[in-house]
C-alpha cells in the first residue's frame, strides 16, 4: 500500500493518487493541536478571553494547508521521485513557510503550560537560543541534501517520511527563536533576531551553488527518474538551485523587514513614553 509519497520507477501521470498516510498525519497534527488547546486551556489560558483568537486559528490552518500542499499529491509525489526542483519547493514549504505559520497559530500560554523547572521548558529555552537553532537547522539542511541520503531515503516510503519530518522539525526549530514567547522562553532582542535570520541565509548558499553550477546531475534518483514533460535532469537541477536562493531568501528578507518595522515602532513608542515622563516631571516655572 502506498501510504507516503516516495520515488516510483514509473512514468509520471497526472492521475490522482491517494496517500492515506499523509491524511492520517494531517489529521493527527490538527487533532493534536485542538486536543492540547482544549485540555490545557482551562488551567493555563488567561481568564476572561478566548484561549485561541480567530487570527491564531487562521494562522495555524494556513500553516497546516501549506504543509499538506507540500506533502500530498501532486507536489509530494513529484518532489519525492521525479523533479529536484519540486523537491526544493517542498523544502521551502516545510522549512520556511509552514513552520512560522504553525507557530503563529500557537497562543503564548500554550508553551508556558509546562512547569517552570520541567525538562520540556528547559528544552524550549535551549532551542530558543539562536546559535543552537542555527546549528540544528543547518545540520538538517546539509545532511538532507547529501547525495547518498537523498538517493537512499527517497526510494522508500519510510525514508521519504523521515526526510519530510526532518525538514519540518528543522523549520520549527529555525523559527522558534523568532516566535517563542518573550521573555519567558526567548530573550532575543529584535536586532539579534534580524541578524539571526541574516545568518540563516548563508549556509543554504552551499547546496544552492552546487545545484546551480554543477556540470552534471548530482542525484542519481532524479537523473534516472522518468522525465516529466521532457524536462532535462540538468535544467531541473539548475532550477532547484536557483529556487533555494531566489525564493527562499526573500522569505527570510520579508521576515527581517517585519521585525525591523516592529522594532522601529517599539523604539518610537519607548521614546514617546520617555518624553511624556520627562514632561510630567519637569518643574513648573
Amino acid at each position: 500500500m502506498t501510504w507516503w509519497c516516495a520515488a516510483r520507477d514509473v512514468a509520471w501521470t497526472w492521475q490522482w493518487q491517494p496517500y492515506p498516510g499523509v491524511w492520517l498525519f494531517m489529521l493527527t497534527l490538527v487533532g493534536g493541536y485542538i486536543w492540547m488547546v482544549r485540555r490545557l486551556a482551562p488551567r493555563a489560558a488567561p481568564a476572561g478571553r478566548d484561549p485561541v483568537t480567530r487570527g491564531q486559528w487562521a494562522w495555524f490552518a494556513t500553516g497546516a494547508l501549506a504543509l499538506w500542499t507540500a506533502t500530498d499529491w501532486p507536489i509530494g509525489a513529484l518532489g519525492s521521485g521525479y523533479l529536484l526542483s519540486v523537491h526544493t519547493i517542498q523544502w521551502i514549504l516545510y522549512t520556511l513557510v509552514a513552520p512560522p505559520l504553525l507557530l503563529l497559530g500557537v497562543p503564548d500560554w500554550l508553551p508556558l503550560a509546562t512547569r517552570e523547572d520541567s525538562v520540556a521548558r528547559r528544552i524550549l529555552r535551549v532551542l530558543a537560543l539562536p546559535i543552537v537553532a542555527l546549528i540544528i537547522t543547518d545540520a538538517i539542511l546539509l545532511a538532507s541534501h547529501v547525495p547518498p541520503v537523498v538517493d537512499g531515503l527517497r526510494r522508500t516510503q519510510a525514508g521519504s517520511f523521515l526526510i519530510d519530518m526532518a525538514w519540518l522539525a528543522g523549520g520549527l526549530v529555525m523559527w522558534w527563536p523568532i516566535l517563542a514567547p518573550n521573555p519567558a522562553i526567548s530573550r532575543v532582542s529584535h536586532p539579534w533576531k534580524i541578524g539571526y535570520l541574516f545568518f540563516a541565509t548563508v549556509v543554504p548558499t552551499i547546496p544552492a551553488a552546487f545545484l546551480t553550477f554543477a556540470d552534471f546531475p548530482i542525484y542519481a534518483l532524479y537523473e534516472l527518474a522518468p522525465r516529466v514533460h521532457g524536462i532535462p535532469a540538468g535544467a531541473d537541477q539548475q532550477v532547484a538551485g536557483l529556487l533555494m536562493k531566489a525564493v527562499a531568501d526573500p522569505i527570510l528578507w520579508l521576515a527581517m523587514g517585519i521585525l525591523f518595522f516592529r522594532w522601529s515602532r517599539l523604539e518610537a513608542a519607548t521614546d514617546r513614553e520617555e518624553r511624556d515622563r520627562r514632561r510630567m516631571n519637569a518643574p513648573i516655572t
